[in-house]
């Protein structure tokens, strides 16, 4: 709202991730990473990228920066920056954003604030004419869909782009053809739909860059709170681009069952004296599942190449280790975070759900630890997911892990749980189509001590629960953490704090419908304003 000033909560421990980044990324510009792509195409003059020995220093980009917090946090945190440039399209913003780099000390050329549309001055930026950014931040309120196309033309060879998209509802498919019209995928409404968005917001950015001869790495991407984030290299190669493809695969999900398969879009062809890209070879499913016999849904395409970087997570842990890390507001929150993206499976795109497994057949749900070390026992690598507790990421077969699920109805601990209690299950169901195979190996349920070591939080909190401010909140409620200005609008009274006004809201809406009905009764169970004259009976 442009009548009301700017505040600010814990939340403002969100940047913490970008600007660890930014200073991962100065960090190697001395010494650039190895994996970089052996046919880029270098660029010359004020445009090349950061690893140009000869840079004075990292032009950074705030593409919409409102009113210039992370712009600020980039230039007293990150040495070794040129230029922070904070951009955005609100006259009225960019002059607090001014206000508060006086407050803080800052001016050009250390922060350079700027008044533009994101879209037009990142296509400015590109060459000939412009200068390519080293870094680029879109963090838009929504989706980053209109800046990508340009975005990926403006930053540097092997430059940093980090993208947030907070349009959760359309990525993880409950506005399916909104995401097609603005992502080009379609996506399934699944447990995994928190990396089925990052995988999807993954494969739109890279369809991006290929059309301007360029590809993306990824470094590091998340799903955190009630959005996205991804961190991506971006370099020049053509013959990196042809391998685009190769990359993206569709998505067949069971309507019955949730069991899915990926059919790969292209695939690499060795011909001897060369490599071709070919279509890919499918469908890898029938049309009825497998396991449930239930038809299957298609979505995608999604990215099905890696999305960490292991090398690069590592970095950031060790740069969180390092004196000066422990300062980061959401340091324990972080390299939790991190910590769980470095152990998930990096050939593994997307993951099954223990708890709907077992709900879909209709059974109590083992330990996570159970059911890892029983599948670890057949020579199968697993791990979790950072997107949910319940995640089984593995490169075994779906069909070895319904085997475990089916040892597990026959296990002692499982019918102790069970009791007396009857499962009606119709004999047409997948929970009955399921049971009644038999499993092809009998699984052992005991936990083998490197899986406990692995889901282990002794040393590293996982999965910490949400902070009080989580979420965008809603109309009719705000967050204690943005309370305490409320006394300013009316909202709450004079001296109260955020807490307060948050507590007052919740006392006064306790037990309202049973009031509501309370006064109903005393009336005669008439509606309160619906009473008419004895007699004359009802009246709308």
């Amino acid at each position: 709202d442009r009548g009301r000033s700017l505040r600010y909560g814990p939340a403002v421990s969100e940047s913490d991730a970008p600007v660890a980044a930014v200073g991962e990324t100065v960090a190697a510009v001395a010494g650039p990473a190895a994996s970089g792509s052996g046919d880029a195409e270098p660029e010359v003059g004020p445009s090349a990228g950061p690893a140009a020995a000869t840079r004075p220093g990292l032009r950074v980009l705030d593409a919409l920066s409102a009113s210039g917090l992370r712009a600020m946090r980039y230039s007293l945190e990150v040495p070794g920056l040129r230029e922070v440039v904070a951009n955005d399209v609100d006259p009225a913003a960019v002059a607090v954003l001014r206000t508060n780099l006086e407050r803080n000390g800052l001016a050009a050329p250390a922060v350079v604030s700027h008044v533009a549309d994101a879209a037009a001055l990142l296509h400015a930026s590109r060459p000939p004419l412009g200068h390519r950014f080293d870094v680029v931040d879109l963090d838009p309120y929504g989706t980053a869909a209109p800046f990508l196309d340009s975005a990926v033309q403006a930053v540097s060879e092997d430059g940093l782009l980090m993208v947030t998209c907070t349009d959760m509802a359309v990525l993880a498919g409950t506005y399916p053809e909104a995401c097609y019209a603005k992502y080009g995928a379609f996506p399934l409404k699944t447990k995994h739909c928190h990396e089925q968005a990052l995988r999807i917001l993954l494969a739109c950015i890279d369809s991006h860059a290929a059309r301007h001869g360029r590809y993306i790495t990824p470094l590091l991407c998340v799903h955190i709170n009630f959005y996205v984030r991804v961190f991506v290299r971006v370099r020049t190669g053509k013959s990196s681009v042809k391998l685009s493809p190769t990359k993206v695969s569709y998505l067949y999900s069971c309507s019955g069952c949730n069991s899915f398969a990926l059919q790969p879009m292209a695939r690499v062809v060795d011909r001897g004296s060369h490599e071709r890209v070919s279509a890919g070879a499918g469908p890898p499913v029938a049309h009825h599942c497998a396991h449930c016999g239930r038809v299957h849904h298609v979505g995608g395409p999604v990215w099905s190449a890696p999305m960490h970087d292991t090398a690069f997570i590592a970095a950031l842990l060790r740069r969180l280790d390092a004196p000066g890390g422990q300062e980061f507001g959401a340091h324990k929150r972080l390299v939790g975070l991190l910590t769980l993206c470095g152990e998930e499976l990096p050939d593994v795109p997307l993951f099954m759900h223990l708890a709907h497994m077992c709900s879909t057949l209709h059974l109590p749900c083992p330990q996570m630890a159970q059911v890892l070390s029983a599948l670890a026992r057949q020579g199968h690598r697993v791990s979790r997911s950072h997107t949910d507790p319940m995640a089984i990421k593995t490169d075994a077969p779906t069909t070895a892990i319904w085997d475990v699920l089916r040892c597990w109805s026959k296990h002692p601990e499982c019918l102790l749980q069970l009791g007396k209690r009857k499962v009606d299950v119709s004999g047409t169901s997948p929970a009955a189509t399921i049971l009644q195979m038999e499993p092809a190996v009998q699984a052992d349920f005991t936990i083998l001590p490197q899986v406990a070591q692995m889901l282990s939080s002794k040393k590293v909190s996982k999965f910490m629960p949400n902070p009080a401010q989580w979420g965008p909140g809603s109309r009719g409620t705000s967050h204690a953490s943005f309370g305490a200005g409320a006394a300013a609008d009316g909202g709450a009274e004079a001296g109260e704090t955020g807490e307060g006004t948050l507590m007052r809201k919740k006392h006064a809406n306790q037990g309202k419908r049973k009031k509501m009905r309370a006064e109903r009764q005393g009336d005669g169970g008439q509606p309160p304003g619906k009473r008419a004259a004895v007699g004359q009976g009802w009246r709308r």
